[in-house]
């Protein structure tokens, strides 16, 4: 098959022909090796770092297989230290800006103090940290969050979790110093994931609704069935939202159990979920994204391109005032035909898939692809609707943004990717991409900045393809829908600054999902709560 086929199209219909299972034989999936009766990521597992049973201390952590300070430590004579607490080198390395505070005294944000005076600060030996935020403090003195993980309300947790969907991992992301954990196995092809107290749900394309650990991604025996290709995930505990895209349907679950009271895990087997409800868009609708705005839900229907791609094009409104009794209360026809520009020779249909709510108003990306052979048709748009007038308005993303696929709002501003015009081999190898990157829109919902995600001019680089991403303070973490990097642009006032990716001055993207020259999609990028 050859031909620029869309990102959206490999995500709902495709992305079950690139899933790669692990050879029969082999006895971890790829990117893990057996260590013992372990498989594991040994580029980034702290407790085996580069090789098995090769454990980086716990102010280390494990980057590309070698160990190194972690976040918020610092290197003094030759080991890590957290110059915030450690009593030996206070404030800074000893001798060198920092100082040894004496015998009966106590470190407290880099100060040598008699006692701890912070309310928020705990005493661990003559160290005084706060335990709900300390990651070698976490929760209680001395528990120490391993390998890159961050410490939120005394809890060992990533940032981000990005989904391998080629090979059924998940992987995490410390957001700031932008390192990847060890990728873990959860599911076949996991699409997306989301948090429900301490567990992590993960979508998975094999019509399942997995749960794993927050704190290790262990797999736990609860889980649920989904309907056909499972695509976006919601959690408003006590509810579950999933769209299940083929199957034309958004399904509802609700947890009823109350979480244990004693030490330990509150689910130590996962949490029970219950069907309670289910909206049918109807045949051939294909719902892709959706976006909560009060007591509503929208929901992008992306339509059938093989059969009726008319039967999508739309956004619909779901009331949630009950969400044991969903209805859909309106529908919002998107701009079709010239309305769209079609490039000369071309038919073009809306296909929205992302959609946010912004600003008391909802906008959703336009694919604006040909139903004829799933090719970009015309150049990238936004729908905004307003739901108050009914009234919606296309919004120009500039030549550069082909296949607008995601958005996030940013503050005042919106961010959308681009997954650009793409063109795949007979065996879904990318071989060439044209308009993919990223573009902001100010206040004013005009573009101010746009960038473009290309390779290295010279080299040989897996193209990219810009897929799902979140934004997490003011960096957007964009997943590749290519080959399993995931790049990070920073926001800065109206201008878009390459962190990780191969921009002047970037570092190289992160390999979240590594798969031996092979096609590989982040199928999300979700940041955990």
């Amino acid at each position: 098959m050859n031909g620029k086929g869309s990102t959206v199209l490999c995500l709902v219909t495709l992305s079950l022909l690139l899933a790669g299972c692990p050879d029969e034989e082999a006895l971890c999936v790829e990117g893990q090796t057996r260590c013992a009766d372990a498989c594991v990521d040994i580029s980034s597992a702290s407790a085996h770092c580069g090789a098995c049973g090769v454990a980086c201390a716990g102010t280390e952590v494990c980057v590309e297989g070698a160990c190194r300070c972690r976040s918020g430590a610092a290197l003094c004579g030759g080991q890590c230290v957290v110059t915030a607490s450690d009593p030996a080198h206070c404030g800074g390395c000893a001798g060198e800006g920092g100082a040894a505070c004496a015998p009966d005294q106590v470190c407290e944000q880099g100060q040598c103090k008699a006692a701890c005076t912070l309310t928020t600060s705990e005493r661990c030996d003559r160290s005084c940290v706060d335990v709900e935020t300390d990651a070698f403090h976490c929760g209680a003195c001395g528990s120490v969050c391993a390998d890159a993980r961050s410490c939120r309300g005394g809890t060992c947790t990533y940032d981000l979790v990005a989904t391998c969907f080629n090979t059924g991992q998940v992987v995490g992301i410390q957001s700031g110093s932008d390192v990847r954990g060890p990728g873990v196995a959860v599911g076949t092809s996991p699409q997306t994931v989301a948090r429900l107290q301490d567990e992590l749900l993960v979508l998975d394309a094999s019509m399942r609704l997995l749960q794993a650990r927050l704190t290790d991604y262990g797999e736990l025996p609860a889980r649920n069935t989904t309907g056909l290709v499972p695509n976006h995930l919601l959690v408003r505990d006590p509810y579950v939202f999933i769209l299940n895209s083929t199957s034309n349907t958004l399904q509802v679950l609700r947890r009823d159990e109350e979480p244990g009271s004693g030490p330990g895990p509150r689910f130590p087997d996962g949490i029970t979920l219950t069907n309670v409800a289910s909206v049918n868009f109807g045949e051939n609708t294909n719902p892709y994204g959706f976006t909560e705005l009060g007591s509503d839900m929208y929901v992008t229907l992306l339509g059938n391109l093989q059969t009726a791609p008319s039967a999508g094009g739309k956004v619909v409104r779901v009331s949630m005032a009950d969400p044991t009794a969903p209805s859909i209360t309106d529908t919002f026809m998107l701009p079709t035909g010239e309305a769209l520009e079609p490039f000369p020779g071309r038919t073009t249909a809306p296909t929205p898939a992302g959609i946010a709510a912004h600003r008391g108003r909802v906008y959703a990306t336009i694919g604006n692809l040909d139903p004829k052979d799933f090719t970009v048709g015309g150049p990238g748009f936004l729908a905004r609707i307003d739901p108050t007038t009914r009234a919606v308005d296309l919004l120009a993303l500039g030549e550069g943004c082909l296949n607008p696929f995601w958005l996030v709002p940013v503050g005042e501003r919106l961010l959308v990717s681009c997954s650009g015009g793409t063109t795949y081999d007979r065996n879904f190898n990318l071989v060439d991409v044209k308009g993919t990157g990223l573009v902001l829109l100010g206040a004013d919902d005009r573009v101010v900045a746009s960038l473009a995600l290309r390779c290295p001019e010279s080299t040989s680089c897996p193209l990219p393809s810009a897929g799902r991403f979140s934004v997490v303070g003011s960096r957007a973490y964009v997943g590749d829908n290519s080959a399993g990097r995931v790049f990070v642009i920073e926001v800065s006032g109206d201008s878009l600054v390459e962190r990780r990716g191969f921009g002047p001055g970037a570092e190289p993207p992160l390999l979240a999902c590594p798969r031996n020259n092979k096609p590989s999609l982040v199928g999300d990028v979700v940041a955990i709560p």
